[in-house]
């Protein structure tokens, strides 16, 4: 393929100068058979025309070479090796634990005695519990005037047989301080059988400066009620009495009592001192 190229290359290049070359051979050769002809026959003489001159035109030949491939020459300087991390030093070997051996057994051992289980005491039923004592009662006379209320009980309450035919109040109002003991008049009281007003009248009031005798002790104030009046119809049962003044405002704190069957006659003596 190379070697094709090559001669087409030359042939071009080399008919390039023939076409110069050609021209002025065949002049050369016309001027000299004109020279020879005017040596034999002589001629007239003519006007001399400039002659042309020979020029020898060199030949130019043209050689295509392949190249040979580029060899590099090895570098003097020897080419330093890129520097590397250091290798890790190996760990020493570490030792494998020595098994541990199990002491030599002595003689068997006997077997453990069995452990008696005591016996479970049977758990004791719960105790009743007593009942928490209601929380006390607010103070009635405290919001009274002066000392609040002016009554006190300082006998009784006491209670009779009468056949529980009827419930039968005799209350004593004194003050101490006034001539030993001087009856206070004008004053009645509340009563309550079980929670239920007995509707004791306002107009049964205690007389000033005079007390009668009964069988429980002297009184200046007597109410009766009969089973009528009663709930269940009969004196047994819880009572609660206060004392109110001459204005039906309270003067004494509650008292409360229980009468047993068949006693229905009822004593207590209030004291103003």
């Amino acid at each position: 393929m190379q070697t094709s190229q090559r001669r087409r290359s030359g042939s071009g290049l080399l008919s390039l100068p023939l076409l110069i070359i050609v021209p002025l051979l065949a002049l050369l050769i016309l001027g000299a058979c004109a020279g020879d002809r005017s040596a034999a026959t002589p001629t007239p003489t003519r006007t001399r025309r400039p002659t042309f001159t020979p020029v020898k035109v060199a030949t130019v030949s043209l050689e295509f070479r392949t190249a040979a491939p580029a060899t590099v020459a090895p570098s003097a300087t020897p080419i330093a090796a890129t520097p590397t991390s250091p290798a890790p030093t190996p760990l020493p070997p570490t030792a494998a634990p020595s098994p541990t051996l199990a002491p030599p057994t002595a003689a068997p051992t006997a077997p453990p005695r069995p452990t008696a289980v005591p016996a479970t005491a049977a758990p004791k039923p719960p105790q009743p519990t007593a009942p928490p004592a209601p929380p006390p009662a607010a103070d009635p006379c405290a919001g009274i005037g002066g000392d609040g209320c002016k009554w006190r009980v300082t006998g009784g309450p006491s209670f009779g047989a009468n056949g529980g035919s009827e419930v039968k109040l005799q209350l004593l109002f004194i003050h101490s301080g006034i001539d030993g003991g001087q009856p206070q008049g004008s004053y009645f009281v509340v009563l309550e059988k079980d929670g239920q007003n007995l509707k004791v009248p306002d107009s049964v009031r205690s007389i000033t400066g005079a007390a009668s005798s009964g069988s429980l002790g002297k009184f200046n104030y007597e109410y009766a009620i009969g089973l009528d009046r009663l709930p269940g119809n009969n004196v047994a049962g819880n009572y609660t009495l206060w004392v109110l003044d001459g204005n039906g405002e309270r003067d004494s704190r509650n008292v409360t009592f229980s009468v047993p069957a068949g006693q229905g006659q009822i004593w207590i003596q209030f004291d103003q001192s």
